[in-house]
């Protein structure tokens, strides 16, 4: 019998948060954080280099529709293009794979890395702070500020520099090139510091907002043509919660959903770590074009409890 998702999780369980897949991803991350700060470097000190900028800043989708137009326009933002493609087909992965602020969130230690949470206080709160029912959305900073920042540039008013993530990475890494404090950059780590890694990439990032956008468009597209992505079993899901509660971005659907198959969740950064975290073989998995490469697993202690259990039947 399935347990109820409320009371399954006592408040002092501890969830594995470093498993194999987390590795694999960190290595990406840092890898790319190096040729990023590497590209910051050679485009902040010519003539050493040809590079007018930092070329990341192409591939971010929110810096290349807001500073370029034209012909000549259009051949930049193909990096660009290229991700928005690549984000409707697998969702919003830049966060977790790429993107060099995100990195940086996830290296430093948090308080969220030790804090006890309850399954219940991840879910969605009303004004009165009343916990709403399952698949009740609520709307999120990020999409405001997205909004504003694109408003605000119509009536030539550029604020993308001061929100965006690779603009904010970028400063900070010209800055410390060049012996300035990065404040942003500061500020933001020591919110990742004191309250949790990524709760600007859940609630505020607008580039985020728009990667969550492209994804819900691409929500209904079949497994079998997604490079990337995270399906569920709900047969062998017991719906401990156990995914929700190793979730960077803190996401409840997972453990409520009932349904099997790909789960096209806007906000999904597909990290793997609720794969990881998952006690039951199978419930979850990472997919590439319906095939199956890493998936849900018992843990050591687990599979030898069931092996005396069985022996004892």
């Amino acid at each position: 019998m399935k347990k109820d998702l409320s009371s399954s999780l006592s408040k002092k369980e501890k969830v594995n948060r470093r498993g194999k897949m987390r590795y694999i991803r960190f290595s990406a991350q840092l890898s790319l954080l190096m040729v990023f700060v590497a590209l910051a470097w050679m485009a902040t000190y010519p003539p050493s280099s040809k590079l007018a900028e930092n070329i990341f800043l192409r591939a971010e989708p929110l810096n290349a529709l807001l500073s370029r137009g034209g012909v000549n326009g259009f051949l930049y933002m193909l990096p660009a293009l290229a991700l928005i493609t690549l984000t409707l087909f697998s969702g919003r992965f830049f966060c977790a794979w790429i993107c060099p602020l995100g990195t940086c969130f996830d290296s430093v230690p948090s308080r969220g890395w030790w804090e006890k949470k309850s399954f219940n206080s991840l879910k969605p709160k009303d004004l009165g702070g009343r916990t709403r029912e399952e698949g009740h959305r609520r709307l999120r900073v990020k999409y405001l500020i997205m909004l504003l920042i694109v408003i605000l540039y119509i009536v030539n008013i550029n604020l993308v520099w001061l929100v965006n993530p690779l603009a904010i990475a970028n400063q900070a890494a010209v800055f410390a090139f060049s012996g300035v404090i990065p404040v942003i950059f500061l500020l933001l780590l020591a919110l990742a510091i004191l309250y949790r890694p990524r709760f600007w990439c859940s609630e505020l990032c607008p580039t985020g907002a728009l990667f969550s956008a492209i994804s819900f468009l691409g929500k209904r597209l079949p497994e079998k043509i997604i490079p990337l992505s995270l399906v569920k079993n709900d047969q062998a899901c017991v719906h401990c919660g156990k995914c929700a509660l190793s979730c960077p971005l803190e996401i409840v659907e997972v453990a409520e959903t009932h349904r099997s198959g790909r789960l096209a969740i806007p906000d999904c950064s597909l990290c793997g770590d609720c794969v990881d975290a998952c006690p039951q073989a199978g419930a979850l998995s990472l997919s590439s074009f319906g095939k199956r490469f890493y998936v849900s697993r018992k843990s050591k202690k687990e599979k030898v409890e069931l092996k005396e259990e069985r022996l004892s039947v």
